[in-house]
């Protein structure tokens, strides 16, 4: 299994409108792509302010690349609107080792 993590840091007053397109657009692309074993959405607290993060769980790495495309370690926005409101975003990918039960 591959863990995708993307985070987005809104332009300052954006990250209302940023949310809302994520909601709208992002979260729909995703959840239908073949290979998608979870996928959690959230914003930040405190000091984290108002970045956003999408924590998507693939079943493999060519899962993935379903969606990303041979560009898999980059972004992947599917509408102009919500790359015009992010100042900067990141991707990190890790591979499961296992879970343990808390």
């Amino acid at each position: 299994m591959i863990i995708r993590i993307f985070r987005a840091q809104p332009k300052p007053g954006m990250a209302d409108e940023l949310a809302q397109l994520i909601e709208e657009v992002s979260i729909p692309f995703v959840d239908r792509q073949p290979g998608l074993l979870a996928r959690y959405t959230g914003r930040g607290m405190g000091s984290t302010g108002d970045e956003l993060v999408m924590i998507s769980v693939w079943e493999s790495l060519d899962a993935m690349k379903n969606m990303t495309g041979d560009n898999w370690e980059g972004a992947v926005i599917p509408d102009q609107r919500e790359a015009d409101r992010i100042a900067e975003s990141s991707v990190h990918h890790f591979r499961s080792v296992g879970f343990e039960k808390i």
